[in-house]
């Protein structure tokens, strides 16, 4: 299994408010991802030191899942979503970083 986990920062500084406009959006993302070949799962966490960070972890079959995902437009999609309801906060606090991991065997 894959792992990708995208970090960035948001304009939300209340963890309550996100996780209610997640909430709100978590349907229409679960719908792009399960669409997508290789998806296992997603999970959002918010950041322990509480200046708005969050992560969205997804787990795929494979790296070629996960790859596919990203230069095939699911994850831009997803972004999209995300950002209507959660907005990146400014250059440069509000950079998207993704970093891929595979499970130890």
């Amino acid at each position: 299994m894959v792992k990708s986990i995208l970090t960035r920062k948001t304009t939300v500084s209340d963890r309550a408010q996100w996780q209610s406009r997640l909430d709100g959006v978590l349907p229409k993302v679960r719908e792009v991802l399960e669409a997508e070949a290789g998806f296992a799962s997603v999970e959002y966490v918010w950041g322990a030191e509480d200046d708005g960070e969050f992560a969205q972890i997804t787990v795929w079959k494979t790296l070629e899942d996960c790859q596919r995902y990203v230069r095939e437009g699911g994850a831009a999609t997803v972004g999209a979503i995300e950002d209507r309801a959660i907005p990146t906060a400014s250059h440069p606090d509000g950079a998207w970083v993704r970093k891929t991991y595979e499970d130890a065997a």
